[in-house]
């Protein structure tokens, strides 16, 4: 009973390995989550690549042919990343700082750029899609008015202050719900207010957008969503970073699993751990036989025999051998 305990346990522990590292990931904006919140359908059609650390970004060769997207970031930006970003755009990279209520601020203080994510939330009551907090945008500058696209369409986004140069704004109904209270009351911000904005740094381009769901895939088909993020990544390499999540508990033990998988590719540990449970299993198999009673046996073949007048024969036969 006991070997079918500890057997049983083993393979319940090795199944739940197995089910929490090929469960797919239920993150916002996970590039491998394939649900409503995922990016996966837009890293598949831009081939994007992950980007464990913006430090890494300095290795690229050449900037002008590359484009960062950071969506939704929740850490804030350190100056050395700042300074590993600065150093991109201005060779002539592309950054998408996609963001509402999140950290994207903090980068913009250390790259020393005006304009802010103003963190309220953009209601427009006319222009929609379904809800006043799924407002639409169709007003567009001159430079993208030229691609034809029909709108955005915005899922609980904000609107950009200071920007000195709006690549899309909302329409004139629209308003910042500073209150919460779902209604327009006086002195809340009015639109037409900039939803994406265009910031030009050394021979690279920042491109700001007040909502990150856009790229996500109940929304990346949603008006000319799609069509916008291909615009802006102008078939560069495109590079998703990863670093300024919070991840789950589901994502956190992937990894760790993952890690302990890499571990064990070392020749020298694999072949370690073979020996070890080789051991083990000779050892329990030894141990197993040699504690097997021949009255478990009888008491097997017959269960309603009794015990310890079995025992007292097999003591006796024992003694006289």
């Amino acid at each position: 009973m006991r070997r079918s305990v500890l057997a049983g346990l083993a393979a319940a522990i090795l199944a739940s390995i197995l089910v929490i590292y090929f469960t797919p990931s239920i993150d916002d904006f996970d590039p491998g989550n394939p649900g409503w919140n995922g990016l996966s359908e837009l890293s598949s059609i831009l081939q994007v690549k992950p980007l464990k650390s913006l430090s890494a970004i300095a290795l690229e060769e050449d900037p002008s042919d590359a484009l960062i997207i950071i969506a939704g970031p929740e850490k804030n930006f350190t100056a050395e990343e700042a300074s590993a970003i600065e150093q991109f755009i201005r060779a002539g990279g592309y950054l998408i700082l996609a963001d509402d209520f999140g950290s994207g601020n903090s980068l913009l203080g250390l790259l020393g750029v005006g304009a802010r994510f103003d963190g309220s939330l953009l209601l427009d009551p006319l222009f929609k899609y379904r809800s006043s907090k799924l407002p639409e945008v169709h007003r567009f500058s001159d430079e993208f008015t030229r691609y034809n696209l029909s709108s955005l369409v915005l899922d609980y986004a904000t609107s950009i202050d200071g920007c000195g140069e709006p690549v899309a704004l909302s329409s004139s109904y629209s308003f910042l719900d500073e209150n919460l209270n779902g209604a327009r009351d006086v002195g809340e911000p009015e639109g037409p207010l900039a939803v994406a904005c265009e910031i030009r740094l050394g021979r690279g381009r920042i491109f700001l957008i007040s909502d990150p769901s856009i790229m996500v895939n109940s929304m990346l088909n949603r008006g000319s969503n799609l069509e916008f993020l291909k615009i802006l990544a102008d078939n560069r390499t495109v590079y998703l970073d990863e670093s300024h999540w919070k991840p789950s508990s589901l994502e956190e033990a992937k990894t760790l699993i993952g890690s302990a998988a890499a571990y064990l590719h070392a020749p020298e540990i694999r072949y370690s751990l073979l020996g070890l449970i080789l051991l083990m299993i000779v050892r329990y198999r030894r141990g197993g036989a040699a504690g097997e009673s021949e009255v478990e046996k009888v008491l097997m073949r017959n269960p309603t025999w009794d015990r310890e007048l079995l025992a007292r024969l097999e003591r006796e036969m024992r003694g006289e051998q």
